[in-house]
């Protein structure tokens, strides 16, 4: 898989350390929720490695959107980015959330800048006939992402900030706790997906899937920069069979496949 050439349509300010990018593709893209693209500013702006970033919104087979948070010189450099510039993007890569076949109770939970592949994934599982609701926290309530672009696919959206400055005061995953679900899709901070497993194993609720995040040199499984280690090793891959690779296995996992 090569990069791709492709455009900036219109660069967002969500909150002020938060930029979402609008790109347009140069051919039909179909990517699955919870994939990811690995994008570069290039042209000389970014001597950094390639940032893996999850999508967010699809407005056109061409047209995608991504959201994520500037916290170091690469993600600085995309975030300077404005429309008609030009970056390069490789992907869909990885595994995504899998969809169910038949109508169910889904549970959405995202922290901070975890909150973009849960938009693609509301939109599946209410054209699947899903109820869902969503679980979004953040420190404070500037970092409440993607409540209004979730509530648009007919979603109901509850919050959690740490500091109290909006919706429920504690961690998201307290919400959990209240709710009625046949299946829980998550992605966030390493500690909230913590709390999410121990959610699925005191129930217990077998079809809970996590997004990871993970710093990565390639995103194809080539570096070996992104692996966790898994709760029961895979006998045929030896002695490496006790690491996954987020990028080639994951992102996404069912909530026992991974210690966190």
């Amino acid at each position: 898989m090569r990069p791709q050439d492709v455009r900036v349509v219109e660069r967002l300010q969500p909150a002020p350390d938060c930029v979402e990018l609008v790109l347009e593709f140069p051919e039909d893209e179909e990517p699955e929720p919870g994939q990811f693209y690995m994008l570069s500013a290039g042209d000389g702006r970014d001597t950094y490695l390639p940032r893996p970033l999850s999508f967010f919104r699809t407005f056109s087979p061409r047209r995608m959107s991504f959201l994520f948070r500037i916290v170091g010189p690469g993600t600085a450099a995309l975030g300077q980015l404005r429309a008609r510039d030009r970056l390069q993007a490789m992907g869909p890569l990885g595994h995504g959330f899998p969809l169910p076949e038949r109508p169910l109770r889904a549970v959405l939970v995202g922290g901070g800048v975890g909150v973009p592949p849960l938009w693609s994934l509301g939109r599946a599982l209410r054209q699947r006939g899903c109820d869902v609701t969503a679980l979004i926290g953040a420190r404070t309530r500037s970092g409440l992402l993607g409540q209004s672009e979730l509530q648009g696919l007919g979603i109901e959206v509850r919050t959690a900030t740490d500091d109290g400055s909006r919706g429920y005061h504690g961690p998201v995953t307290d919400l959990l706790e209240d709710m009625e679900a046949d299946a829980v899709f998550a992605c966030g901070p390493e500690p909230m997906l913590r709390a999410v497993q121990a959610f699925a194993e005191r129930r217990p609720l077998q079809d809970t899937y996590l997004a990871l995040e993970a710093a990565m040199a390639c995103g194809y499984g080539v570096c070996l920069g992104c692996a966790v280690e898994r709760s029961s090793p895979d006998p045929e891959l030896g002695p490496y069979g006790i690491y996954a690779r987020v990028c080639r296995e994951g992102p996404v996992f069912r909530w026992d496949e991974v210690k966190l």
